[in-house]
Parts: C-alpha cells; sequence; structure tokens
C-alpha cells in the first residue's frame, strides 16, 4: 500500500462524505431496525428464543448419541465375528482343488 499525501487524503475524505451524504434513507423504517437490533441485544445476551424449535436440537444431538453407539456396536461385532471367521475361511481355502478341472466335460 502507497503512503498518501495531503491532497490524495482530502480527495478520499471528500469522496466518502459525499457517499454518505448521497446515500438514500432505509425504506425498511425505523421500527424494523429498532426490532432488529433489540433481537441482536436478546441473543449476545443469551435469552434469545432457540433457533430449532420443540428441541430438535436435543433430538438430533441424541439421535447423533445413538448412532455412534451403534455403529461402535456394529463395529466390535463385526470385528470379533471376522477373527472367528478366519478360522473357517482358513480351512476353506486350504482344501485342495483341483482348478485344472474345466468346469465342463
Amino acid at each position: 500500500m502507497t503512503p498518501l499525501n495531503d491532497e490524495q487524503l482530502k480527495k478520499v475524505e471528500h469522496a466518502l462524505m459525499e457517499a454518505h451524504r448521497s446515500r438514500q434513507a432505509s425504506v425498511l423504517g425505523a421500527d424494523w431496525s429498532f426490532r432488529v437490533m433489540r433481537d441482536v441485544r436478546r441473543e449476545a445476551a443469551g435469552h434469545g428464543p432457540s433457533t430449532m424449535a420443540l428441541g430438535l436440537d436435543r433430538l438430533v444431538w441424541r439421535t447423533a448419541t445413538v448412532a455412534a453407539v451403534l455403529a461402535l456396536i456394529f463395529t466390535g461385532s463385526v470385528w470379533l465375528n471376522t477373527n472367528q471367521d478366519m478360522v473357517e475361511l482358513t480351512a476353506l481355502l486350504s482344501n485342495e482343488l483341483d482348478a485344472t478341472m474345466p468346469l465342463a466335460e
């Protein structure tokens, strides 16, 4: 960023003042801005209404917890059962199969 001299700073300041003066009034009205600021103050204080109605936020977290527990149980059971089935799979694969025999004779 290049430093500005006094003349350039005055031009920028003048342009900003003109832009501020020429801006249009808000079409939403004072009541709307009052309500927005009230909502902002409530949210900042932590007393605002919940964004999720009817305790939906708690339901989501409970469902996520149950889904995680079920996923862990499923993963553990698959891991335990896979170790037991490895013996059967190894025995099945170790049987001598005649791979050279054609399927259709």
